[in-house]
């Protein structure tokens, strides 16, 4: 029964924890943070062989490192993980793309008096990559699909909200997106992810 009274402790001070008023705990946490965020992602206006199909949808990731300046403005520097790309012929695997991204931005933050609760918005530039390999070099000569790299530069946006549980940590759910050309494609990241303020 031991365990379940450390689960029962644990659940009695998470609950205490979260009814607490959120301004009896917190101040607004300046510095360098670290973000680490995961979930969906989609690769958009990529040009394929005419004849073929591509899944564009699947998991992704991002690290974003940032330094907040004051309670609204803050820099980051991101780097992004979409889901690898596959371009088929009849369910046959011809090619694989793998995508990636890096931006800079600056961070327009809300803060919610006494709520614990920040929106904010990204505005920057960053550069998308996508890396591609073939897989079948039969249907590759076919569909005249080769080996390749592409870069594109391009406008970086995001949207979200974040939620203070303590000064240095927050639970954050955004949208993320950078524009590339059709070549390399338009990546958009869905994620939930947690933010660690640190001096």
């Amino acid at each position: 029964m031991a365990w379940f009274k450390r689960l029962s402790s644990i659940g009695l001070a998470t609950t205490i924890l979260l009814s607490t008023p959120v301004s009896a705990m917190l101040s607004v946490p300046y510095g360098w943070y670290l973000e680490l965020n995961g979930g969906s992602s989609h690769l958009s206006n990529k040009s394929n062989p005419e004849g073929t199909t591509s899944t564009q949808s699947g998991w992704g990731g991002n690290v974003n490192l940032g330094y907040k300046f004051m309670p609204f403005f803050a820099g980051e520097l991101g780097v992004t993980r979409y889901t690898n790309t596959s371009i088929k012929a009849s369910d046959t695997e011809i090619a694989q793309d793998k995508n990636y991204s890096a931006a800079l931005a600056g961070k327009g933050i809300i803060p919610f008096t006494d709520s614990g609760f920040e929106a904010f918005a990204k505005l920057g530039v960053g550069r998308i990559y996508s890396s591609r390999t073939v897989k079948n070099q039969t249907l590759a000569n076919t569909y005249a699909i080769g080996n390749s790299s592409n870069s594109a530069t391009g406008l970086y946006l995001g949207l979200g909200g974040q939620y203070y549980f303590n000064p240095e940590f927050a639970v954050v759910g955004q949208w993320q997106r950078l524009t590339g050309n059709n070549a390399s494609g338009t990546g958009d990241l869905y994620t939930i992810g947690v933010s660690f303020i640190f001096d």
